[in-house]
């Protein structure tokens, strides 16, 4: 699947873009194989707080095909160049508020996040809320995270209250955010479930290149276990899948191998 010139300009401009639906017809299997990762986790979640997996698609063979899917690969080629990278991702079940934030402050690299929603959420229940537009570095940005680390002194209303907007989603729905918008979600259940894949652009010039050598052990090597896909992704893939593992697995050599005591 390729998305339109109006959606990649959407995503552009507003910092996300969603399409309902996009993996409806796969939805009844992912839901299985998120279930069956806790299982082999031995995870059991009691809705008193957050139970996340990283990396998650990874810990399934079915579940690493999602990179081998073209409505999956199409979607985000279309956005973020059709040899982007995959790095890593989670599997949540949330409970309760989550609170404004942003999953990153990239200055010259495109990262995003690819939500596939297994449940029906809504403003109430929820669902992600979103400020468009506040992926874009510039003096408003400045001012905004101001507000939103109190918004009660900053504006006299609290975070469910701020000026959003809510992405209400079913499930088979994806969601693709910049990692830099500020994103929310109030009045949720406690078992709210989806799947995240971090995903970026290729990088290409030096400081693309020194971004990314910053997040992988950061965000990857920490939480994955040394890696930044298990051994599974690496040894299913197929030489298309490899296309998003591979500057990744570079980058991880390297920065293993200057890693003092290797």
């Amino acid at each position: 699947m390729t998305l339109t010139t109006g959606q990649c300009e959407v995503f552009k401009t507003f910092g996300y873009v969603v399409i309902p639906g996009l993996l409806s017809e796969e939805i009844d299997w992912i839901t299985s194989e998120f279930h069956a990762v806790f299982k082999d986790k031995g995870m059991e979640h009691d809705g008193s707080r957050r139970s996340v997996v990283v990396p998650f698609i990874d810990q399934r063979e079915k579940l690493c095909t999602l990179l081998d899917n073209q409505k999956v690969t199409g979607t985000i080629g279309s956005l973020l160049g059709q040899d982007f990278n995959y790095i890593g991702g989670d599997g949540n079940m949330h409970s309760g508020d989550t609170a404004w934030h942003t999953d990153g402050g990239h200055q010259v690299g495109l990262y995003a996040k690819f939500h596939i929603y297994l449940d029906s959420l809504t403003h109430h229940t929820g669902a992600l809320r979103v400020i468009p537009g506040s992926h874009l570095h510039g003096t408003w940005r400045d001012q905004l995270r101001q507000i939103l680390e109190q918004p009660a002194d900053a504006m006299g209303i609290n975070g469910a209250n701020i000026p959003s907007v809510t992405v209400e989603t079913n499930p088979g729905d994806v969601l693709i955010f910049n990692h830099n918008i500020y994103h929310a979600a109030f009045g949720g259940g406690t078992a709210r479930r989806h799947v995240a894949m971090n995903i970026s652009s290729r990088a290409k010039t030096p400081n693309e290149i020194k971004e990314l050598d910053e997040y992988i052990p950061r965000h990857c090597l920490r939480k994955g276990g040394g890696q930044v896909h298990s051994d599974l992704m690496r040894e299913t893939a197929s030489p298309t899948r490899m296309c998003y593992l591979e500057q990744p697995i570079e980058r991880e050599q390297l920065l293993v191998s200057s890693t003092p005591g290797h």
